[in-house]
């Protein structure tokens, strides 16, 4: 056999010797990945989806999803389509499959509405958009990305539909609508009879809820003036809940030292509210305000009270309660009269709107057929006589105050 021969059959031999271990390669593979076999739910998946949720792994039969490691999991933070490795090992050994996944968006974005999607405004009066936020699940903020449609003739009564429409860079689209209703009826017009606060800022007006009982009171700061005294008086609560001192008002609640417990601190309402960050406060002030101060005036200082608060403990639920009704032989004498107290009311309703800030309307619950605090619900005692309430008239607010709650 000559040299040529003899090299031609050795190279031979040696492919041979290849095709054979490539074979055998690729029979063990085969029967390996048998061995380990990964099914999908879903070739296609969300942005955000959850991928462990997505997939079940076996080993010769036997679930190992959990002891699997995925790579190239990128699924979660960008669209597109990718390839996904799957390995598994066991007994020194290692595993592997692959698969094709694609990731899209397809969450439609979400419009909050300022203010709730009801409003109610007095005819001829200006109508300003509350505003709104538009959050996608992908895009982020697109706010900027809302249009609206629609139009409100604050001139005539009716009621209108303004539309919010936004879509994102997936072509996913999301519509809101918001009722405005121009109506002729003012509260600041309206009889001490007819006076109600329905549907207007609807943001902050605390609507009826289930009963939450003690669980939600218990824990509850009253603060204010005489008011909050006669809440604490009557309802017998125990420990630091009374935030109080009598005659107190937006303006001197500013600078004037506060009791708390019946005990001096020697520290305005601001001042407890930064040292002592409680979790929820009820707020009740006005009751003498009305009969000496200004609307206006009474609001500016209101609004600094809140602000202030609001600054220094911001982690705190304050609910600010209406001004409760007084007795008819009470608003016959002409100084604290009931027409005031409505207006004030409506007023701090839209100081709450301004300020984002629960209001409590508990005194509708008090008030007879006629708009006077109801017999029965008043103390008959001292000069205060027709204006504080009585452990009955307290004990309808706190009940009104458990099934009106802040959810959140």
């Amino acid at each position: 056999m000559t040299k040529k021969k003899k090299k031609l059959k050795i190279k031979n031999i040696i492919i041979l010797a290849i095709i054979l271990l490539t074979i055998i390669f690729v029979i063990k593979t085969l029967f390996t990945n048998r061995d380990f076999q990964v099914e999908m739910k879903n070739s296609v998946m969300n942005v955000g989806d959850v991928y462990e949720e997505n997939f079940t792994a076996t080993f010769k039969g036997k679930e190992v999803t959990d002891e699997v490691m995925v790579t190239n999991n990128i699924y979660n933070t960008k669209i597109g389509k990718y390839q996904v490795t799957f390995t598994y090992k066991s007994e020194g050994r290692e595993y592997k499959v692959v698969k094709d996944i694609e990731i899209k968006d397809t969450k439609k974005p979400e419009i909050i509405l300022t203010k709730g999607d009801s409003i109610t405004i007095v005819l001829n009066s200006e109508y300003k958009e509350p505003g709104y936020t538009a959050m996608d699940n992908y895009d982020g903020d697109i706010t900027n990305k809302v249009k609206i449609k629609g139009e409100v003739d604050t001139s005539k009564e009716d009621e209108y539909e303004i539309s919010y429409i936004v879509t994102d860079s997936s072509g996913n689209e999301t519509k809101a609508t918001r009722k405005v209703i121009v109506t002729a009826k003012s509260p600041l017009t309206m009889s001490i009879k007819d006076f109600n606060l329905d549907g207007l800022f609807t943001d902050v007006l605390l609507t009826e809820t289930e009963n939450l009982g003690s669980e939600y009171t218990d824990d509850m700061i009253f603060a204010g003036d005489s008011m909050a005294l006669y809440y604490v008086i009557n309802k017998n609560i125990p420990g630091k809940r009374l935030w109080h001192k009598e005659g107190i008002n937006p303006e001197t609640a500013l600078t004037e030292p506060i009791y708390i417990n019946h005990l001096e601190t020697g520290k305005t309402f601001i001042e407890n509210f930064k040292e002592r960050k409680p979790d929820k406060v009820i707020m009740t002030l006005g009751t003498n305000s009305v009969s000496y101060m200004e609307s206006d005036y009474f609001i500016k200082n209101y609004k600094k009270l809140i602000k202030g608060i609001k600054e220094v403990s911001p982690n705190t639920t304050i609910i600010i309660q209406a001004i409760p009704p007084v007795a008819k032989f009470v608003d016959d004498n002409g100084k604290i009269t009931n027409d005031k107290i409505n207006k004030y009311n409506y007023y701090i309703l839209e100081m709450c709107s301004e300020l984002n800030v629960p209001f409590l309307n508990s005194a509708e619950v008090l008030k007879n057929a006629e708009g006077h605090l109801k017999e029965g619900y008043y103390e008959l005692k001292g000069g205060q006589a027709g204006i504080h309430l009585s452990k009955t008239g307290q004990t309808k607010i706190f009940e009104y105050a458990q099934n009106h709650a802040v959810i959140e």
